[in-house]
């Protein structure tokens, strides 16, 4: 059965790494625009997790990364990723 989504039914939604660490909230969406799929969710992430899985010393409070959806294993009340956050290095993109 194939469920269908609304931007406004992930935007603001909880992202959690597979270990249940909280990585950020979806703030955008990517479209590849030949497939017309979504291919990324778009995070606003804490300084911490932006430093542990960006590699990223950052200023302010929040940064902002990119996640391929291939990624998520389940959306419900949050989205759960497939993989704990100490594998997530390289997956997530800086944006």
């Amino acid at each position: 059965m194939v469920q269908e989504l609304l931007f406004a039914d992930l935007k603001d939604k909880v992202v959690y790494s597979k270990n249940m660490v909280m990585l950020g909230t979806v703030k955008d969406l990517e479209v590849d625009t030949t497939e017309m799929k979504v291919t990324h969710l778009v995070l606003q992430v804490g300084k911490q997790i932006a430093k542990e899985v960006l590699g990223k010393l950052i200023v302010i409070r929040h940064a902002k990364a990119r996640i391929p959806t291939s990624l998520v294993e389940s959306i419900k009340d949050a989205i759960i990723l497939n993989k704990p956050v100490n594998e997530l290095k390289g997956s997530i993109e800086s944006l």
